[in-house]
């Protein structure tokens, strides 16, 4: 009995030739690919492992020293009121334009479109409160 050629034709059946057939088939690019995307989570995984020992770090060092804590949290609320009053400065200039915009509009069209601007402003408003809250 040709011992070799029963496990060539075993081989194909049990999955024992599947690097062959891939190339035939054009699986094998898929299996790069999927090789390739494991790959990249594992990457992910690492770099968020560094960047949570990186906080861990730096939330430590901030803790230890209260008067460099004290001087963040006054440095954030200043950032974010800056932003605030940005954000309000645009509203502003916004409203402004609208208010313009109608102004030089025909009488008969100022009512309809000063409805549409501000049913659209509302919708935007409520959209930028949802994403600050």
């Amino acid at each position: 009995m040709n011992y070799r050629h029963r496990w060539i034709q075993d081989g194909w059946r049990t999955g024992g030739g599947m690097a062959i057939e891939r190339l035939l088939t054009g699986n094998l690019g898929s299996q790069v690919k999927e090789l390739m995307a494991t790959e990249d989570i594992m990457l992910e995984a690492v770099r968020d492992l560094v960047k949570d020992e990186i906080k861990t770090y730096i939330r430590e060092k901030v803790d230890a020293d209260q008067e460099l804590k004290e001087e963040l949290k006054e440095a954030i609320s200043y950032y974010f009121n800056a932003k605030a009053r940005s954000v309000y400065a645009e509203l502003k200039a916004s409203r402004a334009a609208a208010k313009l915009g109608l102004r030089i509009l025909p009488d008969e069209l100022q009512g309809e479109v000063g409805e549409a601007l501000v049913g659209l402003f509302e919708k935007e408003l409520g959209n930028l409160l949802e994403k600050a809250l």
